[in-house]
């Protein structure tokens, strides 16, 4: 996993500008967000609630990225918000390889993306090297320095919902 994060790392350097997006009172916030969703049912339960709540709010534009047979686990995501993945899409290394996939993420022009992924081995996070979005949100863990520009450091005796909370504050769509 190092050496793939290496690869990624030097392969998709930073050659465009980073638009500029404020988040706060006087910006423009953000009004598009990729979620990239875990394949664990223990957190689909969860996430499943995060996202229906969010989904109230008509002014933002969600598109979230499931692998196809996790996708019962989110009943309550449209089909026409969803972007899904396969094995056959995925290299030896577990990183998605289909072309077709990632061009549609990278097309829609999103302001933020979301990695809700909180377990170490999640080759779906390093797509977030590939995609030209400003805003990076995602978990603690060994390499999310070099993929996130935000990271949230999950509390260990806390539920896992406050986690959830923490992105809804930060992006300011709570």
């Amino acid at each position: 996993m190092k050496i793939l994060l290496l690869y990624y790392k030097f392969l998709y350097k930073k050659f465009y500008a980073t638009p500029l997006v404020k988040i706060g009172a006087t910006g423009k916030g953000v009004t598009s967000i990729l979620f990239f969703l875990p394949q664990e049912k223990t957190f689909a339960q969860v996430i499943s609630h995060f996202i229906k709540r969010n989904n109230n709010n008509a002014s933002l534009r969600f598109k979230y990225v499931v692998h196809q047979e996790s996708l019962i686990l989110y009943q309550d995501i449209p089909s026409s918000d969803t972007i899904t993945y396969t094995d056959n899409d995925i290299n030896w290394f577990g990183v998605i390889k289909s072309k077709m996939v990632i061009d549609r993420i990278g097309n829609e022009g999103f302001d933020a993306l979301v990695d809700l992924n909180q377990s170490y081995d999640q080759s779906l996070s390093l797509l977030s090297f590939q995609l030209k979005i400003p805003i990076k949100v995602g978990f603690q863990s060994p390499i999310s320095h070099q993929l996130y520009s935000i990271v949230v450091q999950p509390k260990k005796d806390s539920f896992l919902e406050s986690n959830y909370q923490i992105i809804e504050k930060v992006l300011g769509i709570s």
